[in-house]
This record gives C-alpha cells, sequence and structure tokens, in this order.
C-alpha cells in the first residue's frame, strides 16, 4: 500500500470520498462546511491522508486532527467524522474565471485517474455542481 498525506480537506457524501484541494485559505473548509450542511460527512480537514489499495484510494484523517473542522470567525469546533470512504472526485479551488461549457478533466493521484473539477469556492452553486458531478460518473 502507498500512500500519501495531502494539503486538503475531505467529506463523505453518501459512500463518495471528495478531496478539495487549493491553496492556503482558499475555501477548502468553508466549501467542506457547506458539504456537511448539505448532509455530508466530514473525512479530515486541512491535512488529508491518501492510501492507495490495488486500484482504489481511501480517505482518512490525521489522528491529531480527527473530528476537527476550523470555521473562520468561530474557530475549531468538533464535528462527526468518517474514515476509509473510496475516493470518487477531487475539486480545486480556484479563483479565476472557470470556463461556461467545461470539458471533460481527470486529476492524477498516485497513479491513479480521478474526475476533476475545478470552482471557484464561494460559488452558491459549488455544492450542486459537486453532487452533479458525481451523479454524472456514478450513476446508470
Amino acid at each position: 500500500m502507498v500512500s500519501k498525506r495531502i494539503h486538503g480537506s475531505s467529506v463523505a457524501v453518501e459512500d463518495n470520498g471528495i478531496l478539495i484541494i487549493g491553496h492556503s485559505g482558499s475555501g477548502k473548509s468553508d466549501l467542506a462546511l457547506r458539504l456537511i450542511d448539505s448532509g455530508g460527512t466530514l473525512i479530515s480537514d486541512d491535512q488529508t491522508l491518501c492510501l492507495k489499495k490495488q486500484n482504489e484510494i481511501f480517505l482518512f484523517s490525521i489522528e491529531a486532527i480527527y473530528g476537527l473542522l476550523e470555521i473562520r470567525n468561530m474557530g475549531i469546533i468538533k464535528v462527526p467524522y468518517v474514515e476509509n470512504v473510496k475516493m470518487k472526485i477531487i475539486v480545486s479551488l480556484v479563483q479565476k474565471k472557470t470556463e461556461r461549457l467545461y470539458p471533460k478533466n481527470e486529476k492524477r493521484l498516485l497513479g491513479l485517474n480521478f474526475p476533476h473539477l475545478e470552482l471557484e469556492p464561494n460559488e452558491i452553486s459549488a455544492v450542486a455542481k459537486i453532487k452533479l458531478k458525481l451523479n454524472e460518473r456514478f450513476s446508470g
């Protein structure tokens, strides 16, 4: 098994692991909070451990931050969390105007390709877009 620690937050929506990456202060924790508010569960905030087992990657928290989520202007709060969730999508937070019609895109991690979505972190529709991308990729 191969592992890699990623500077990113991760959330489970149903059984789908979502890895959110971006620069410090880009809104990773805020987007994780919005996903949690819409029914998701925290995997890890700020640091996510990615563990490759065969041809899949599973997401874990670092022990020192189990269940901790940093919320700007509120501090660090304790929330329910899960681990060992199969990663299904990578979301990169960008501070640029994204294309109107986004091309199909993938991002490689630990030698595997995953659906990749670039989002402006403060978009009201960010959570809905992530859920639509998960359904597009894994339904039927």
